[in-house]
């Protein structure tokens, strides 16, 4: 009898646990696959960092990592579908794309206004669309584009270890002074490991440095979605770009034979790379743990100029097909709060966004943060233009043709300006 009525009991509650799980609420998440960027590692540890969300909103995330060099690509073909997820993780270069295509819910007002003025001043230069506007939010650790060297490798090379070059100069020569051959002439290690192939956005990215540090102009109006122009083709660029293939096809210090810069760097095979600093703190922990490193802007032009360091960031966005768009904002805004923006940076060893979290241990004495802000002074952030796909497709297109031998500077400059240009005005 007892027995009767337990396997009674149990057959009521059965029903009501297919309610409980067919009323969760569905949101779908799209996050860049790999190592592309460090502040993608929640979603790739093993932990699930939404997983108070769900709870506490009786919903359900679901976690979808996508190539990155396709990833871009796979949104704008899932929009036209219809089928864009609710929630993605986008580049900031992507962003103006969507944007103009009107895919990403602003962020509510209140909303904006609050982030704004929490979080320090180059996550309110990345996230800022003009007039306080947002389209997502930025993650942690922001992309600050910094020079990683090895120290040992300087040290052996009778360099101090200590100082990193300052200017192009100076980064040529010692490119060279560390690159390492073997007896038959092949390059077993790199004095400069460059980024040469991939997602065009990703090769502005990696050359952002060189290319604006060389006056070049991405649109000369910061903050215009529409108008501006494109100033690419320039003395000093031409300059710059040229010094990138002769450190390859003259000095032998660089090659097209390794792999990613960062890659390069934390498996000992390059001296110097330069990309997101982010990356390289939250990797090297654990890829490798006995390299001796150091961070400096990268190199300026020349004497009398400041180094460009790009800041950018990835964003927490929502799709305006998101048949949840309320949840959507809700699940972005809550895991880009304060206490979620302390407990990640901390525990993936990198930096977070809110000015209240910067005064916290163990950011506020970390040896590293006096030199991160530092870096942060000669920050500069991409144009708002919408046509930015366009300027950065075709820069991102010239440089591996340079790079590769299958253009001269002066043509794959030309063709990147016009093409740039062409961009924006098919926008006016």
């Amino acid at each position: 009898m007892k027995k009767a009525l337990v396997v009674f009991l149990l057959l009521l509650l059965v029903p009501a646990l297919f309610v409980t799980a067919a009323d969760k609420k569905k949101l779908t998440f799209w996050y860049p696959a790999g190592d592309i960027t460090a502040t993608s590692m929640p979603f790739r540890d093993g932990s699930n960092p939404w997983a108070k969300f769900e709870a506490d909103n009786n919903a359900q995330v679901e976690v979808v990592a996508i190539d990155y060099d396709t990833m871009q690509q796979k949104l704008f073909t899932a929009l036209a579908g219809g089928k864009a997820p609710d929630i993605a993780m986008i580049d900031f270069s992507w962003m103006g794309g969507f944007i103009k295509d009107g895919a990403l819910v602003p962020i509510p007002d209140s909303d904006a206004k609050a982030w704004m003025s929490s979080v320090s001043p180059e996550t309110v230069a990345i996230s800022d669309w003009g007039g306080g506007k947002m389209y997502g939010f930025s993650t942690w650790g922001v992309d600050a584009y910094a020079l990683t060297w090895n120290k040992t490798m300087f040290k052996d090379a009778g360099l101090d270890p200590n100082v990193a070059p300052k200017y192009w100069a100076d980064f040529r020569t010692t490119s060279k002074k560390t690159a390492v051959a073997d007896s038959t002439g092949k390059i077993t290690r790199v004095g400069y490991a460059m980024r040469h192939t991939g997602q065009p956005h990703g090769i502005v990215d990696k050359w952002h440095w060189l290319l604006v540090g060389a006056g070049m102009q991405l649109n000369t109006d910061q903050f215009a979605l529409k108008g501006g122009t494109s100033k690419i083709n320039l003395p000093d660029t031409r300059d710059g770009l040229q010094m990138a293939h002769d450190m390859i096809w003259v000095d032998k210090s660089s090659s097209l034979d390794f792999p990613d810069p960062r890659q390069a760097l934390l498996s000992k095979i390059a001296s110097m790379q330069i990309s997101e600093l982010v990356s390289i703190q939250v990797r090297q922990p654990t890829e490798a743990p006995d390299l001796v490193w150091g961070f400096a802007p990268p190199p300026a032009m020349r004497p009398g100029f400041d180094p460009k360091v790009q800041v950018a960031a990835w964003n927490y966005s929502v799709f305006s097909q998101s048949k949840e768009k309320d949840l959507a904002l809700k699940a972005v805004a809550w895991f880009n709060n304060k206490d979620n923006d302390y407990n990640q940076a901390k525990k993936y060893n990198s930096t977070p966004r809110y000015k209240d979290n910067w005064a916290r241990e163990p950011f506020a004495s970390a040896p590293n943060t006096k030199a991160f802000l530092d870096l942060l002074k000669y920050g500069t952030t991409y144009p708002r233009s919408l046509a930015l796909n366009g300027i950065l497709d075709a820069v991102g297109s010239a440089v591996p043709k340079i790079l590769h031998n299958e253009a001269t500077v002066a043509d794959a400059l030309a063709q990147a300006e016009k093409e740039a240009n062409d961009a924006i005005k098919a926008l006016q």
